[in-house]
């Protein structure tokens, strides 16, 4: 596919919707086209949330992440590194990124010595599940994507349902945690979507999630409109104060954020910053699958609780 069908976009959406303030005034920071379809990225000046327009939409989001333009442009011999290079390779840095991760979560899972119904959206291949499982705890995941969840079971016994977080129709209190772990820039309905993961959490249950924090983002200041986060499925970017104003606003207060440190390797770092030349160069010096622990994109972890 060369081009996105404009359906996959909502057309209806426009430069006079804020979730947030509800009075945006927006500045454009970068106007762009990507697979043929015309982009914007603006900020309000009123609250300083990003959003792009036009917005994808559902449609969008259950086709990419089922595409192969997401899971290996190596595999569809594409010019253009949209998703990953071949996602599926990754896969044992994905494993210590996660060991990592449930490390630097356990003091809030195994505070308490007993299973946590642990909930994660978007769990790609169920990495981090994985480790919670073997910790005892309860586990399920959500994913628009259906090669995620047949991926996950067989490999790691884990069980994804397949749909949409807000649409599955999950029981109140249904879990202790809820993880969002590079997903909540994705998600096109805001509102909704926290409200469904503050509907099903415990009394005093924690959504816990990553973001992309643009404040004094020197990646993004070099890399300007190239920056990743500068293109679809990307409907939202974040400063930190934002996120505190939205997390008040959907009935969470912040009781923990750190450094979401993961292990990339170069193949993967080139591919994101879109650096093909030196991608190719990499992969001449054998040197593409190098693995690298970095404080990446720049990523904050936050751990908050349902008030």
């Amino acid at each position: 596919m060369n081009q996105v069908p404009l359906e996959y976009y909502d057309q209806n959406d426009n430069h006079e919707v804020c979730f947030l303030c509800g009075n945006p005034k927006y500045q454009v920071l970068y106007k762009s086209t990507h697979f043929g379809i015309p982009v914007t990225f603006q900020q309000c000046k009123t609250c300083d949330l990003i959003k792009q327009t036009p917005m994808p939409n559902t449609q969008f989001f259950e086709w990419f992440f089922n595409s192969d333009i997401f899971f290996s442009s190596k595999k569809n011999d594409s010019g253009e590194i949209w998703g990953y290079y071949d996602y599926f390779a990754d896969e044992p840095n994905r494993l210590d990124t996660s060991e990592w991760r449930y490390n630097k979560l356990s003091k809030w899972f195994d505070a308490d010595n007993r299973s946590l119904n642990i909930m994660k959206i978007g769990p790609a291949t169920g990495t981090l599940l994985y480790k919670a499982k073997q910790h005892g705890h309860n586990v399920l995941g959500c994913d628009v994507s259906s090669e995620f969840a047949e991926y996950a079971k067989s490999t790691y016994g884990v069980d994804i349902d397949n749909g949409r977080y807000e649409r599955m129709q999950y029981k109140d209190k249904q879990f202790d945690a809820v993880l969002l772990l590079n997903v909540i820039e994705n998600v096109p309905n805001q509102v909704d979507f926290i409200q469904e993961i503050h509907r099903t959490l415990s009394d005093d249950g924690l959504f816990i999630f990553n973001f992309v924090d643009m404040q004094n983002n020197l990646i993004e200041a070099f890399q300007k409109s190239k920056y990743f986060m500068y293109r679809p499925p990307i409907c939202y970017a974040y400063t930190y104060p934002v996120m505190e104003k939205i997390m008040h606003q959907q009935g969470f207060k912040i009781i923990d954020s750190f450094k979401d440190i993961r292990v990339m390797n170069v193949e993967k770092i080139l591919s994101l910053l879109g650096w093909k030349t030196p991608l190719r160069l990499s992969q001449l010096l054998k040197i593409n699958r190098l693995a690298i622990r970095l404080y990446a994109y720049p990523s904050k972890m936050i751990v908050a609780q349902k008030l």
